[in-house]
């Protein structure tokens, strides 16, 4: 099922690692491993009949693939700079910005966990018999209509895992239960703040035919798999290796927070007079293009309702996004920030190995190089505020994470 989300661009800022991050390497270990976890997997699909059959697998080795590929063309990514940004803001004092940045410690808890999902990267699909219980994957065929439309969406080759919640805990207890050949005809009333925007303070009726059960054999954790499957010299240093994963990605997460709440301080203190219609005009069809690939049609409109959205949202965005443009370009060209093509073309090389793509090219070609070349500049812009904050370090604790969770339920 086509999942609906909402696209927080925040100025075209993609949230990839940016070139010379070491913690990528270990991403790119855990995607390989990820990627033989689902080689193994497709093993559970050969005894589901005609679902099955339809799964197809490419063949990334295959040279007609690479025959048909793109060269990048050459860039000078200054050339992205607004040159007369200066003519729109006056540059603010940005030193010494005071910030709290979360720092984390990893618990023996967190490693369990991160332990168990790699072993459900190995997991096998088990077909059952039985009904569908906590745990289970039930594959099916899903019609649904959203109250108020007439157009009903189906889609054949559906599956959830019972459990995760992916569309409600309510939709998981109607499916619990169910058997290989049933057809459950049921609606459930989804709250405002529901995550499929398009189905939030709506009722919707489903139509779900059951097409199998399967559970999942998980792997047991011993000495023998951490050698034989994972390729490590004994438990103790997979858990080593995992530990250290996890505390680059949190110091990741975390650094990405405080640099988010510097660009903000950043732009507070900036003067913004106007800007050039060109860039907001180009803004606006970029930003418009992501709402659009996402949701699947051409129609603002359509957009605006999926995504439980309104014009002047966007607008709002769009101006977000030509401020953070100008003052970035401002910046850079008076403090002579330049990415070269050399650490271009390196950044995509990285990103189009840690995320699965054959290329930099088609990697670029899928985000976009406008988009991708600023948030190269986004990076070093953050980078500079980052290196001058007055920063203070504050140990995670639990309940600031409740403390979020119940303001947002007053909310």
């Amino acid at each position: 099922m086509k999942k609906k989300i909402i696209i927080f661009l925040l100025a075209g800022t993609l949230g990839f690692s940016f070139a010379g991050s070491g913690s990528s390497i270990e991403k790119t270990r855990r995607q390989e491993e990820a990627n033989e976890a689902a080689e193994d997997q497709t093993a559970g699909f050969e005894d589901m009949g005609d679902l099955g059959a339809e799964i197809e697998t490419v063949d990334w080795e295959d040279e007609e693939l690479y025959e048909t590929e793109t060269p990048l063309e050459p860039i000078n990514p200054s050339d992205y700079l607004i040159k007369d940004a200066a003519d729109y803001v006056t540059l603010g004092d940005y030193a010494g910005i005071s910030l709290e940045k979360t720092v984390y410690e990893i618990t023996d808890d967190m490693v369990q966990e991160r332990i168990e999902e790699d072993l459900g990267m190995y997991a096998k699909e088990v077909k059952e018999d039985r009904p569908a219980q906590e745990g289970d994957t039930v594959y099916g065929n899903l019609t649904y209509v959203v109250q108020g439309k007439d157009e009903p969406y189906e889609e054949e080759d559906f599956f959830l895992t019972i459990g995760y919640e992916e569309y409600g805990a309510e939709f998981d207890e109607k499916i619990t239960g169910a058997s290989r050949g049933d057809t459950l005809e049921f609606s459930i009333s989804y709250p405002e703040d529901s995550e499929i925007m398009e189905w939030a303070g709506n009722t919707v009726g489903f139509v779900f035919q059951v097409i199998g059960v399967y559970s999942m054999d998980v792997p047991e954790y011993t000495e023998e798999f951490v050698k034989d499957t994972l390729g490590y010299g004994s438990v103790e240093e997979y858990e080593a290796y995992v530990r250290e994963m996890l505390a680059g990605e949190y110091e990741e997460s975390s650094y990405a927070d405080a640099v988010d709440t510097l660009f903000d301080e950043a732009v507070a203190r900036t003067e913004f007079k106007e800007y050039p219609q060109e860039l907001y005009d180009t803004c606006r069809e970029e930003i418009m293009g992501f709402y659009t690939s996402f949701g699947g049609t051409d129609s603002e409109e359509e957009v605006y309702d999926m995504f439980g959205i309104t014009e002047e949202d966007i607008n709002e965005e769009v101006l977000a996004t030509v401020n953070r443009r100008l003052l970035v370009s401002a910046y850079c060209l008076a403090n002579e920030i330049e990415v070269t093509e050399d650490e271009y073309v390196s950044y995509l090389e990285e990103n189009a190995a840690l995320y699965g793509e054959p290329s930099a090219a088609s990697f670029e070609s899928i985000y976009g190089r406008d988009s991708l070349v600023w948030t190269m500049y986004e990076s070093r812009f953050t980078e500079e505020l980052y290196e001058q904050a007055d920063i203070t370090e504050i140990p995670y604790d639990l309940s600031m994470e409740e403390e979020t969770e119940v303001y947002s339920r007053e909310q």
